[in-house]
């Protein structure tokens, strides 16, 4: 296994490991530099995919399981060497990493406390109003009562400024409650959100009785984290990682 520099929370149960990737340890250039993940960001080809095999040799099995994200709510079995068009995917087999990958979105692990299967989800403002967290919960053979989740690295309230059309777009999924996740911007009918919040609402709503994390902004760790709001869309992906051990 490679010494590739990958942040491990103090956050997986027994059996159960996590892992975030940085900035560092890659060959991608400006301004992807260095550990760029992501296919589709413009990076050139053969940089990703060396990136990508340095990822693979600091992990376990024979593969990283990829998604192609798509802002959706879908939730699949995780496959090697497939890559479902989902925005979440779970496991029951041991050492088969999962991945998905994030520049300001939110990252969100739910872990059943038996550590019979684990799960990731990509979650932006779209998904936790529209349901990819619920969808990863029914999608694994564990009720929600029996499991954890974890909120990685992503845009905090104080830098994450949002139109009205996110604000309403909760409200109507979500009802008041949803309120508690915005505070008004210096600018009018702007709001601050929170994607954490959001995070921990529907969860909790789903009857999962643990969720830790969510303290990481990647907005203001620029050496550590890659952020689309902060550097505009040219720049690259940082992937967060979990698997059965």
């Amino acid at each position: 296994m490679s010494s590739l520099p990958l942040w491990a929370p103090d956050a997986a149960l027994a059996g159960v490991e996590i892992r975030v990737s940085t900035r560092e340890g890659g060959v991608s250039q400006v301004p992807y530099d260095s550990l760029n993940l992501a296919d589709h960001v413009g990076d050139q080809a053969e940089s990703v995919a060396e990136n990508r095999r340095r990822l693979a040799e600091a992990l376990p099995g024979d593969a990283v399981c990829w998604l192609n994200q798509v802002h959706g709510v879908r939730a699949v079995e995780a496959k090697t060497g497939v890559v479902s068009e989902a925005d979440a995917h779970w496991t029951a087999a041991r050492n088969q990493p999962l991945a998905v990958l994030t520049a300001d979105c939110l990252p969100v692990v739910l872990m059943a406390k038996d550590a019979s299967c684990v799960g990731i989800a990509h979650a932006g403002w779209r998904g936790l109003a529209t349901g990819v967290l619920e969808s990863l919960l029914f999608a694994m053979p564990a009720v929600p009562a029996s499991m954890t989740a974890w909120l990685g690295p992503a845009i905090s309230a104080a830098a994450y400024e949002v139109g009205p059309e996110v604000k309403m777009t909760f409200e109507q999924h979500c009802g008041e409650e949803s309120l508690n996740c915005f505070q008004a911007s210096h600018r009018q009918g702007h709001w601050m959100a929170d994607l954490s919040a959001m995070a921990r609402l529907r969860l909790s709503r789903a009857g999962v009785p643990a969720i830790t994390g969510g303290d990481r902004c990647n907005h203001g760790e620029p050496e550590q984290f890659f952020s689309h709001r902060r550097e505009g869309p040219t720049t690259g992906r940082m992937a967060t990682l979990v698997w059965l051990s």
